[in-house]
């Protein structure tokens, strides 16, 4: 499911364009749908010169917002599951509600790591970003 800054709709699948405005996903497209930067203004592979108009750049407060709520939630589980390990060597009693408390655990731990893919994909997107503007 990919969303579009441009109208605000979200789109589902691996779409290359946006169903409701025609724009493309961070990419310009030529006709053939080679995937060509931002800034070209003819496509790398095949020379055509009629390419998409890709969506507007996702804004920087959505990616670090993204970024943070990803860490945060991954640093919650992760204390928590410390806790919970330290508790079932430390404690005796009721173990019972200790493994129950495991479970919901693993089952936050599993929501946390199938998140969207509109926002797995932008963090990928930050991080393609950031290695590409290193080199």
């Amino acid at each position: 499911m990919k969303y579009c800054y441009q109208c605000g709709h979200m789109t589902e699948g691996e779409p290359h364009f946006c169903n409701h405005c025609g724009r493309s996903y961070d990419v310009k497209l030529c006709p053939r749908l080679h995937a060509n930067p931002r800034g070209a203004e003819v496509c790398a592979r095949c020379g055509s010169r009629e390419l998409s108009t890709p969506q507007p750049r996702i804004p920087m407060i959505w990616r670090l917002l993204a970024i943070v709520v990803r860490l945060g939630i991954g640093l919650v589980l992760f204390s928590a599951s410390l806790w919970l390990v330290i508790a079932l060597i430390r404690t005796t009693a009721s173990r019972e509600a200790l493994v129950s408390l495991g479970a919901l655990l693993a089952a936050l731990w599993l929501f946390w790591t199938k998140l969207p893919d509109w926002l797995q994909e932008l963090i990928r997107a930050l991080w393609k970003r950031r290695d590409s503007d290193e080199d």
